[in-house]
């Protein structure tokens, strides 16, 4: 396969890791109750109890040969070249947070009129919102909660080689993931396109057990990345990707994965957290 590029998911966060900030670091330590196998067997009870689903990992491939056409760029590079990493087991959750679990954290959190129930998803925070909620949730559990990678996400979403993370091959189903007026009925009075419940019956789990793997919010990916500067500035500030369709974006804009970036101060009602847990059975082997 041409452009196939090989990488070791540790090593991109060894790479990465000048670019973390102290906080993002904080997301990447050890669970403090994990010390025997004991420890995981109860840590792997709670993840289940909490509807975190295991993803086996191993490797995935990203992106594609061809980007999408684009009437200003001509053609979308954000996906390509095609490349593939090998990823440890994890747990990620089925769902995204939602508004009434984020106001425990943060009372204050303003809702909006395309996400306002307490099952709708908890959208316009920023990306160091979305962290802080993490490493909040972390020090009320002792556990190791963060955000998922792009290869994480990807490999809970679409397995090795699908085109679309709706089904193995074939263009997407319109009317089954909340995409551009998937479910006109169901979003508010004046609105084309809203969050529906995390947990909807009207929208299918994927193959892993997640709901809304492919539409209703995006969500934040671990990391941020700095920008050249123009104009004279010495940077154009920094950014963080945005991963998974939502009720704005057409079903076959989702090929896999989209991928979009925002500045990381950057709020939009599009955009929420999942979140994702190592597989502690794995994190012992590491430490052993």
């Amino acid at each position: 396969m041409s452009n196939l590029e090989k990488r070791q998911y540790e090593q991109e966060f060894l790479l990465n890791g000048e670019a973390l900030s102290d906080k993002e670091k904080i997301l990447l330590r050890f669970p403090e109750r994990l010390k025997t196998l004991e420890d995981a067997a109860e840590i792997r009870e709670i993840l289940l109890s909490l509807d975190f689903v295991r993803c086996e990992g191993g490797p995935v491939l990203m992106g594609q040969e061809n980007g999408l056409l684009c009437s200003i760029e001509g053609q979308r590079r954000n996906e390509t070249p095609q490349r593939e990493f090998e990823i440890p087991p994890f747990y990620i959750s089925k769902y995204t947070v939602t508004n009434a679990e984020y106001e425990l954290h943060d009372p204050k959190h303003s809702r909006t009129n395309t996400s306002k129930g307490d099952r709708t998803p908890a959208t316009c925070m920023t990306y160091g919102r979305a962290v802080g909620f993490a490493l909040w949730l972390n020090e009320q559990t002792g556990l190791a909660f963060g955000l998922p990678t792009e290869p994480q996400f990807m490999a809970a979403v679409a397995p090795y080689g699908w085109l679309f993370p709706h089904k193995p091959d074939g263009n997407p189903d319109r009317h089954v993931q909340n995409n551009y007026k998937a479910f006109v009925g169901a979003y508010p009075e004046g609105e084309i396109g809203a969050a529906m419940d995390v947990d909807d019956p009207r929208v299918p789990e994927n193959y892993l057990g997640l709901k809304h793997a492919s539409g209703n919010v995006s969500v934040f990916t671990f990391g941020h990345y700095l920008t050249p500067g123009h104009w004279g500035a010495a940077s154009d500030g920094s950014y963080v990707v945005v991963v998974g369709g939502n009720f704005r974006l057409c079903p076959y804009g989702t090929r896999s994965i989209t991928r979009g970036i925002i500045d990381v101060t950057g709020i939009f009602d599009t955009v929420g957290i999942r979140l994702v847990h190592p597989d502690p059975e794995y994190l012992l082997h590491l430490k052993a």
